[in-house]
């Protein structure tokens, strides 16, 4: 009796985690995928892990998306993730190194991603918008 109580109890607990797992496995590959558009510079396909609740200062203007599209990625070097306002929120910075396509030039610059968890699509939403070119 003893052994089915205790057996009863792990299942639960084990349960209980799983929902908390299958969100890290969700980030994991979301930082992974928009890792991977990034570095091949397919800023379009970037633009589909935007939050629609994204500010109207994260929200890149039609200039913006042009002005990047300028650019090449040589490099895309991610920070370990920090937590962030909320409990659905985490923060990570990720140094780019972009060259121009035209001038060939190279720039580095911090990209300053903030990542939220959407509870009823079960998606990381980047609220942060495309990396800012100028500081």
């Amino acid at each position: 009796m003893k052994k089915i109580i205790g057996i009863l109890i792990i299942c639960t607990l084990l349960s209980a985690c799983g929902g908390r797992m299958s969100k890290k496995k969700s980030l994991d590959h979301t930082l992974y995928q928009y890792a991977k558009v990034m570095r091949w510079a397919d800023y379009n396909a970037a633009m589909t892990f935007f939050s629609p609740d994204m500010t109207a200062t994260n929200k890149p203007s039609t200039t913006d998306v042009e002005r990047i599209k300028q650019f090449g990625v040589s490099s895309y070097v991610a920070s370990p993730i920090l937590p962030g306002d909320t409990e659905n929120q985490i923060k990570q910075d990720v140094q780019l190194k972009l060259y121009n396509l035209h001038t060939k030039r190279e720039k580095v610059i911090i990209d300053r991603q903030v990542w939220e968890y959407d509870d009823d699509k079960k998606v990381w939403l980047l609220l942060s918008g495309l990396p800012k070119l100028t500081r």
